[in-house]
């Protein structure tokens, strides 16, 4: 993982999660099953890779003690925000880049997270449970509205957009 991060990096990234393939038995809790995944048995890993594809960053899902590195997760965000807040913490320059994630790490308490404490901007999809506060059209709505509509709610102070 060191030699990851001595890579002179990207400004832009992607955090996401893979699987590496495993169908032993030896690994005990490590090994994980994930029935969306090509290869449904192995160990979880989250990923922080730049646009070219190059890992930069990375962390083994070891269940409830991932966190256990004496940094220690964020209280009330979940595990999805604090695996991104941990991997982007080894970012070099944060003010000049960009990270983009999926609606499994997305809410808007971490977008605002990211950028008070490490001045990153951030870009993902979220699930509406996540919305809290912020009430958009719902599709029905902008299906009648035609082709071509959307519906945005900003938070000037906070610096936040949610475009449905």
């Amino acid at each position: 993982m060191k030699k990851c991060l001595e890579i002179e990096s990207e400004n832009m990234f992607s955090i996401d999660e893979m699987i590496v393939p495993y169908k032993g038995t030896k690994a005990g809790s490590l090994r994980q099953y994930l029935p969306s995944k090509p290869h449904h048995w192995g160990f979880k890993i989250f990923v922080r890779a730049g646009i070219s594809g190059m890992v930069y960053d990375f962390l083994t899902y070891t269940g409830k003690s991932t966190f256990d590195t004496g940094q220690g997760p964020v209280k009330d965000l979940g595990v999805g925000a604090n695996v991104v807040i941990q991997l982007c913490k080894t970012i070099k320059n944060p003010l000049d880049c960009v990270v983009f994630f999926d609606n499994f790490f997305t809410s808007l308490p971490l977008i605002v997270h990211l950028k008070e404490s490490l001045g990153l901007r951030s870009l993902g999809t979220i699930r509406k449970n996540r919305l809290k506060g912020c009430t958009l059209e719902d599709d029905r709505g902008l299906l009648r509205q035609g082709r071509g509509s959307y519906d945005y709610w900003m938070d000037n102070e906070a610096e936040v957009a949610a475009v449905k």
